[in-house]
């Protein structure tokens, strides 16, 4: 909470020297650049202020917990794969979780792909085991997301 008052307190003296300057000479181009600058600002110290939370989190080597259902379990899973799924341009992978252990079905083109899934999911926090039947290969048939756009 102390960073997050900290960068709301140095955004808003920023903020009031810009807006001193464009309140001063508005219609000059100094002004025009002033009221820029305030609008950047303003958008950064949102951004900021809301990653704030995340970043401390992240900092203290906090990780979500490991004891929660399988469909929460699932669903971390889905969205740490998914970046990857979308970087290797492979076709969604079907992800099932039993007793915090994770199965995965689909096809990659390779089996680094595959590995490369495999290490993530075994990554995320409460994944107890990993049963993969993933299948190396895609054939010219099958699409990739990338496809059609």
């Amino acid at each position: 909470m102390r960073t997050t008052k900290r960068l709301i307190q140095v955004g808003a003296a920023g903020a009031m020297t810009i807006g001193a300057i464009a309140t001063l000479s508005p219609d000059s181009r100094v002004g025009r650049v002033a009221r820029s600058l305030a609008t950047r600002l303003q958008r950064d110290l949102r951004y900021a202020v809301a990653s704030a939370p995340g970043i401390m989190y992240r900092l203290a080597g906090r990780r979500p917990d490991p004891n929660v259902p399988d469909d929460v379990l699932a669903d971390r899973i889905r969205s740490s794969i998914g970046p990857l799924e979308h970087k290797l341009d492979i076709p969604r992978i079907h992800v099932m979780v039993q007793n915090h252990v994770a199965i995965l079905h689909g096809e990659v083109d390779s089996p680094f792909e595959a590995s490369a899934l495999e290490l993530a999911v075994l990554d995320v926090s409460g994944v107890d085991g990993l049963e993969s039947h993933l299948h190396y290969g895609l054939t010219p048939g099958d699409t990739r997301p990338s496809e059609g756009q």
